[in-house]
C-alpha cells in the first residue's frame, strides 16, 4: 500500500468520524465503546494464550527432566566405577585428580 492510499483512508475514516459524532452523538459513543471492549476482549484472549503456552513449555521441560528410580543408585556405582579405573589407567589423571580432591577438601564451605 502506498503512502498517499492510507493518507487517503486516514482522511475519509475522520471525515465519516466527524459526520457520524455530529449526526448521532450516542452511536459515536457506542462505536468507541464496542471498540474499548473488543480491544480489551482481545488483549485477555492474547494474555490468556501466552500463559497456556507457557504452562505447555513448563510442563513438556519438565516432562523430559531425568527420572529417579530406586535402581538410580546401583546404574550409578557402575559408572563411578568406570570412572576410577579410567584415572587410575592414566598416572597424570590421577595425580590431577588427587590434587583437585586436596584443594576441595582444604577449602572451606
Amino acid at each position: 500500500m502506498k503512502i498517499g492510499g492510507f493518507m487517503l483512508g486516514a482522511v475519509a475514516g475522520m471525515a465519516a468520524a466527524v459526520y457520524v459524532s455530529r449526526k448521532r452523538p450516542g452511536m459515536a459513543a457506542w462505536a468507541s465503546s464496542s471498540l474499548a471492549g473488543a480491544c480489551s476482549s482481545i488483549g485477555k484472549s492474547a494474555a490468556s494464550m501466552m500463559m497456556k503456552r507457557g504452562m505447555k513449555m513448563t510442563m513438556s521441560a519438565s516432562s523430559m527432566a531425568p527420572k529417579h528410580s530406586d535402581d538410580t543408585a546401583a546404574k550409578q556405582g557402575g559408572g563411578w566405577e568406570q570412572v576410577e579405573h579410567l584415572i587410575n589407567s592414566d598416572p597424570g589423571l590421577k595425580e590431577q585428580a588427587n590434587q583437585i580432591m586436596v584443594e576441595s577438601s582444604s577449602k572451606p564451605h
